[in-house]
């Protein structure tokens, strides 16, 4: 037992056969990692394996981290390889538009051609690629579609860097699929704030009569779980053919508007709470490898991922995977 790595001990403990204090007593988890590369792709490594084992065609979807998938930085061949058997799909943001929150503006060919390359390697990997640019005219959008296209990558291109609405633009490859896997995606539709909707009927409504393969949205509507039924409306394109329905799982931050938020955290923030993101207001960053959070993201009926699921979602969009860089940065 004492050569397993840590995420079986999660594991077990979502299992119910292993008692949560023993796990965390096991390896001294709560101190900083010797690798956060390492520890960020064995938190991803815990969610796969427990997801599958409650729902074998459940699948994750990651934000960010692309880097992981190459040997740089001190990252290993190891983990780059795992990665790759982690998730079932890369997405990155502002490849060719939008880099540092620039919207509508070309993303610099330094950073263009680093996104190229790590994304180019999670491809070859097997993996299908999406992206997501951040345009504030037709134009933009039509080069975003042109450039990701011919890179074999998913695009979206969407004028709204809060999410919260339905591009005006005609997505590429629309399709009457039955689309059971991101492989077969040929488009999609992040929306995960229904602010510019006139009620919540409006925002199901407006997504039930899309015709993108992959909705990607938020689990929560109004301060409530969506219903299984809700969900299941939403499984099936206007055209008629079958899609994909994920939700929006944050791993490196944790949310202040969260159901798992305590109050008491408002004036004392636990030791496994980070610094907040100036960029994104009510955002702090975790110590993921903390048992803490871990116990948050899943194991328990509570947990994030497990209520995921329980909504009859097929699967999970992990964003702020690139949080190990700032802890890597900070030493």
């Amino acid at each position: 037992m004492n050569n397993k790595p840590k995420w079986w001990l999660r594991l077990l403990v979502g299992l119910g056969l292993l008692t949560t204090s023993t796990a965390a007593i096991s390896g001294s988890e709560a101190s900083a990692p010797a690798r956060y590369d390492t520890a960020m792709v064995q938190l991803i490594g815990e969610l796969h394996q427990y997801a599958r084992l409650h729902q074998p065609h459940f699948q994750l979807l990651a934000n960010g981290g692309s880097p992981l998938y190459l040997p740089i930085d001190g990252n290993t061949t190891e983990n780059a390889a795992q990665m790759l058997q982690n998730v079932d799909g890369q997405l990155a943001e502002s490849v060719f538009f939008g880099f540092n929150l620039q919207d509508g503006q070309e993303t610099p060919a330094a950073e263009n051609n680093f996104f190229l390359h790590t994304l180019d390697t999670a491809r070859n990997g097997g993996l299908p690629v999406f992206v997501l640019d951040y345009v504030t005219n037709a134009e933009q959008a039509a080069i975003s579609y042109e450039k990701n296209l011919a890179k074999g990558y998913i695009p979206l291109a969407s004028p709204y860097r809060g999410l919260d609405g339905i591009p005006p633009f005609t997505p590429p490859h629309l399709n009457a699929k039955d689309i059971h896997s991101l492989a077969e995606v040929q488009n999609y539709l992040v929306l995960l704030n229904p602010g510019k909707f006139a009620s919540s009927a409006d925002y199901l409504s407006s997504l039930q009569n899309s015709d993108y393969d992959l909705l990607i949205i938020d689990l929560y509507l109004e301060n409530r779980l969506l219903t299984k039924q809700e969900v299941a409306t939403l499984k099936h394109k206007k055209n008629g053919g079958r899609r994909l329905v994920f939700a929006y799982m944050s791993i490196g931050e944790a949310e202040t508007y969260r159901n798992y938020w305590q109050k008491d955290w408002d004036k004392s923030l636990p030791d496994w709470l980070d610094k907040p993101n100036t960029d994104w207001q009510n955002n702090y960053r975790v110590k993921f490898w903390r048992p803490e959070w871990k116990h948050i993201l899943y194991g328990s009926p509570n947990a994030y991922l497990d209520e995921i699921m329980q909504a009859g979602f097929d699967g999970a969009f992990l964003d702020v995977i690139d949080v190990y860089q700032y802890f890597q940065n900070k030493e």
